[in-house]
């Protein structure tokens, strides 16, 4: 189909008068690299036990309780207890263990309006995954990890896998963030902190251009976030630590950080992270801790989906 003439008039007329919408953020630090698009493939890649999944679904509660987006999570590598676990005491400011049970199931309750999940003990092909993503329409999904899904793996398999996903995100302008692992390379010791510096011998922030299969995803994508966190090191294995590695759109907000100096994301005892002392999730869990108990109904689990 050929485009009408004069279809983006619009688009050059709000960006000469600086009418660019900005995309959605956390109220804080974060949002001057990483905000929240409509219709975009991000990648996030990590190493493991950097904690991909955990600062993820916190990013993503922090949206839903500032600008109630819903999200649809498939985790291979996670079960949906242990990653509700991590929502309840985001939601509530609290423990889990400190909770009673009428507390934790009315968080739970209320943070399934804003997630689902997949099961994760069926294979899925990626349009299997996509396609049940789709009956719920949610605003976002995580696919976690990529390479667990049941497809060939390679370069060749790679493009049309990647064409697939960019094509879903901007028909159902639904936003995909996609994890994945470094390749080898950042194994070896030339990917380490050098002898001399304060973390010497421990991982150094990965790259796009280190994605497991190749820079591919990082050529594709819209947005890249890389993590690391050193958690062999006691000063350090509290500290997330946030590389945005690729801005494709910086007139809707958003910029690439200097990996040298990335965004430090306090990991507050599991309560959620705070950034430079604020907690995006502050004003949530006020609310929740303010309430009354005594007026409050027993919630039952939903053990529909």
């Amino acid at each position: 189909m050929i485009l009408a003439k004069g279809s983006d008039n619009d688009y050059l007329l709000d960006y000469k008068h600086d009418r660019i919408i900005k995309g959605l953020g956390i109220n804080c630090s974060l949002d001057d690299n990483l905000r929240f698009k409509v219709g975009q493939y991000v990648g996030v890649l990590g190493g493991n036990n950097v904690g991909k999944t955990y600062f993820m679904t916190w990013y993503f509660m922090c949206l839903s309780a500032i600008h109630g987006l819903t999200w649809g999570l498939w985790m291979d590598e996670n079960k949906k207890g242990r990653v509700l676990r991590d929502l309840v005491q985001f939601y509530t400011g609290k423990h889990l263990k400190d909770l009673t049970d009428e507390q934790v199931l009315f968080a739970t309750d209320k943070i399934e309006e804003w997630f689902f999940f997949i099961d994760n003990e069926k294979l899925y092909k990626p349009k299997e995954l996509l396609d049940l993503f789709e009956t719920r329409k949610p605003n976002g999904v995580l696919l976690d990890p990529f390479n667990q899904l049941n497809r060939p793996v390679g370069y060749n398999e790679n493009i049309p896998f990647i064409r697939e996903l960019k094509h879903w995100c901007k028909t159902t302008k639904t936003t995909l963030y996609l994890t994945m692992h470094p390749n080898t390379e950042t194994q070896r010791k030339s990917a380490q902190y050098p002898e001399g510096h304060e973390w010497a011998g421990q991982p150094m922030m990965p790259l796009k251009h280190n994605a497991e299969g190749g820079s591919l995803f990082s050529n594709m994508c819209d947005d890249w976030i890389n993590l690391n966190r050193l958690n062999k090191l006691e000063d350090m294995k509290f500290w997330t630590m946030v590389d945005i590695d690729k801005v494709k759109d910086i007139d809707s907000g958003g910029a690439i950080t200097n990996s040298d100096f990335p965004v430090m994301c306090y990991f507050n005892g599991g309560l959620g992270f705070t950034i430079q002392g604020f907690n995006p999730l502050r004003k949530l869990q006020d609310e929740f801790q303010r309430m009354d108990w005594s007026k409050q109904k027993t919630i039952k689990p939903n053990n529909d989906f």
